[in-house]
């Protein structure tokens, strides 16, 4: 039934569509040009006699009466359509009890139509006819059956039914009409050709064609520089500009009627000699200058960054008349270009700092690739001090599997993967190995676990505590020695004055006592003497020991003590600063003594510092015969009422000390001859100063 009702409407827009065509050729002539509103008007009443014959399906009416419409926008504009839509629209209120329905279709395929406008060009008439009627077809579904209120939906196969005589219809009318408008034009320009005033020229049907094409050639050329997305200037060989485009005004910020007629050579400016240059070189040579990065000034006096390529213009006869000027705007890219290669300057400067730090590290340092059983497979990279450690190349390496250097019953590879398997992404460890040289070294080494390239990757950080161990074992010893001996001292001086007395008084008694008393009396004499050899025995534990004096490097000697304390002072965030001025004689000193003294006073400067900060450690020679020692902390400092106190045995200032560590500096000090100082601010630091011989 609907298919019925729709081929009725189809015969009568054909109808219809023939009696326009019949009505322009015998009646109006090119009056449906002049008076555009009249077409409109037309189409209305022929949507109206279609409305009458339409079909009712369902409760949902289907006719063609859209059609006309589309056929009046597409040929007479959008104000033609608009008296057609509007006539259309009175004419559905009059014959339609649904004709809200009507307006609602109307208004938005109107609407949605609306872009169309800027790129119909780009289409036949034939395809955007095509395109109208789909927008109208869509819009017709979605208010029909989904946000009009029927009862029952209308079925699909009635939907493209009348999709199907849409289509139909549109094709039969735009195919009518442009078979006459070009009938039209060949008959017309054969009558202009056979008459009277084209006898004289034999060649005046071609030239008009000639003319249409040039005309057409124009309108493209047109187009094209006023729809070209870079700027574009055309000028005469003088360089006086002729024509601008739009982009043009956005660059450089000139309107067109401000600069057409005007020297390119005054709009450049200041930067008017390359412009120059380049058009004479252009003129002279008759070649395209292309992709030239230059710097031109806008309206405002700001400066932009173009890329211009110049081009000539030849007329029919070969003959040079004129220049066109494509100017790209390249200020973003040339910012973002120098973004980049800042960028990529500062990688190049991070990743040399991070090679520099990697292979000049005295810590050995390795990256291990970690396999699915959470063991080390292979090295991925290896600084020199980590070759030299296992006395290998950074060739053989990187070549070998991981278990023919480390074996992996070792303890530092078993200890390694349980801190893996356990899920620790960063780790510290120490433990012993025997490199292949023979020689055991023990280690502390730091573990960082992180992902490559989806592979498992460790970074290992190992330092050598051999030398540390023993030197902290030494200091150990001594420090027990000498409290051994601080308290020997201490003995021996208090069992001493009372036996001076004592023997005083037996010398008394014996001179009176008896024989038989006498006899007690040598027995408690010769115990006497005998508490006085033990006395003599502590004396000589606190004795100082045979030492060996050699003339020694002082700055090298802090310098390993430094490196010694630095990891206990990273753990704290303390940074220790060695400074030297001028050029530091030798000193003749005792070198591990020296160290002791160093190591304690830089441990208890980091003792100091529970919130971190700087130690300063300054040598220099004030005269001929002395050098100083400055070590300054930025710790919690000492108030003056104990710094009368340090270095008496026994006496400290911390919770956990035994008052002996400074006590032996100042016995070290004094043994070298030398001064020790000390002065303290609470909250501020304190600042130790030694002084020492040079011989």
């Amino acid at each position: 039934m609907v298919s019925s009702g729709l081929f009725v409407n189809l015969c009568i827009f054909s109808f219809f569509v023939s009696i326009m065509i019949a009505i322009r050729i015998f009646l109006l002539q090119r009056l449906a040009h002049k008076y555009k509103w009249m077409s409109g008007i037309y189409a209305s009443i022929v949507s109206a006699i279609l409305m009458v014959y339409s079909v009712t399906y369902q409760q949902i009416t289907y006719d063609l009466r859209f059609l006309p419409l589309i056929l009046t926008v597409l040929y007479f504009g959008y104000r033609a359509g608009a008296v057609a839509g509007i006539t259309m629209a009175v004419c559905s209120i009059y014959l339609e009890s649904h004709w809200l329905l009507t307006i609602l279709i109307l208004i938005f395929t109107f609407l949605f139509s609306l872009p169309l406008i800027r790129y119909r060009k780009q289409f036949s008439l034939l395809k955007q006819s095509l395109l109208c009627f789909f927008i109208h077809f869509i819009v017709h579904v979605l208010l029909t059956n989904y946000f009009w209120n029927t009862p029952i939906q209308s079925p699909f196969y009635s939907e493209v039914e009348y999709l199907v005589f849409g289509i139909l219809g549109l094709g039969i009318a735009v195919a009518t009409i442009e078979f006459y408008r070009k009938f039209y034009a060949v008959a017309e320009e054969a009558a202009y050709a056979g008459s009277d005033s084209c006898k004289d020229e034999e060649d005046s049907f071609f030239i008009r064609i000639m003319k249409k094409e040039l005309e057409y050639t124009k309108e493209q050329l047109e187009s094209f520089i006023n729809h070209h997305m870079d700027a574009v200037i055309i000028t005469d060989l003088e360089g006086r500009i002729l024509r601008v485009n739009e982009a043009y005004e956005k660059v450089y910020g000139w309107k067109a009627h401000e600069v057409i007629g005007k020297k390119y050579y005054d709009i450049a400016g200041a930067f008017s000699e390359d412009v120059h240059e380049n058009i004479k070189k252009t003129v002279a040579e008759k070649e395209a200058i292309n992709r030239v990065e230059v710097v031109r000034a806008r309206k405002d006096g700001s400066l932009v960054d173009l890329r211009i390529t110049i081009s000539p213009i030849f007329n029919g006869k070969d003959e040079l008349v004129g220049l066109s000027g494509v100017c790209v705007d390249i200020s973003e890219a040339k910012k973002a270009k120098q973004e980049l290669d800042l960028l990529h300057r500062k990688l190049k400067e991070s990743e040399l700092k991070y090679r520099t730090l990697f292979e000049y590290a005295n810590d050995a340092i390795y990256l291990l690739e970690i396999g699915s059983n959470h063991f080390p497979s292979r090295f991925i990279e290896v600084n020199e001090a980590g070759c030299k450690r296992f006395g290998y190349t950074r060739e053989e390496l990187l070549s070998m599997p991981c278990h023919h250097i480390i074996p992996r019953d070792s303890d530092i590879v078993q200890k390694t993967v349980e801190e893996i398997r356990q899920g620790n992404l960063s780790f510290t460890l120490q433990s012993q190995f025997t490199f292949k040289s023979g020689e055991i070294k023990k280690l502390e080494y730091s573990g960082k676990l992180f992902n490559i390239e989806n592979k498992k990757v460790l970074l290992i950080v190992s330092r050598d505590r051999t030398e540390y161990l023993k030197t902290e074992e030494l200091l150990q010893k001594s420090e027990k020695l000498a409290a051994v001996g601080q308290l020997a001292t201490a003995i021996a001086h208090e069992i001493r004055n009372p036996l001076t007395a004592i023997k005083g008084f037996m010398q008394l008694l014996t001179e009176k006592a008896s024989k038989e008393e006498l006899t007690y009396m040598n027995i408690i004499s010769s115990e006497i003497e005998r508490i006085e050899m033990i006395t003599d025995e502590f004396m000589s534990v606190a004795k100082p020991q045979a030492v060996t004096f050699q003339s020694i490097d002082l700055r090298l000697l802090i310098q390993q003590v430094i490196l010694l304390l630095q990891p206990q002072a990273t753990m704290k965030n303390i940074f220790i600063e060695l400074h030297s001025y001028g050029e530091l004689p030798l000193v003749y000193c005792e070198s591990n003594q020296m160290k002791q003294v160093f190591i304690n006073i830089l441990k208890n400067a980091i003792e100091a510092m529970p919130s971190g900060g700087e130690i300063k450690v300054e040598l220099r020679q004030k005269d001929n015969n002395h050098l100083h020692i400055q070590i300054i902390d930025e710790g919690v400092g000492i108030s003056k009422d104990r710094i009368k106190h340090l270095g008496e045995p026994f006496y400290s200032i911390k919770e956990d000390g035994i008052g002996l560590g400074l006590m032996i500096c100042f016995n070290i000090i004094q043994q070298h001859k030398g001064t020790l100082s000390i002065e303290s601010e609470v909250n501020k630091g304190t600042n130790v100063e030694i002084c020492l011989p040079l011989k």
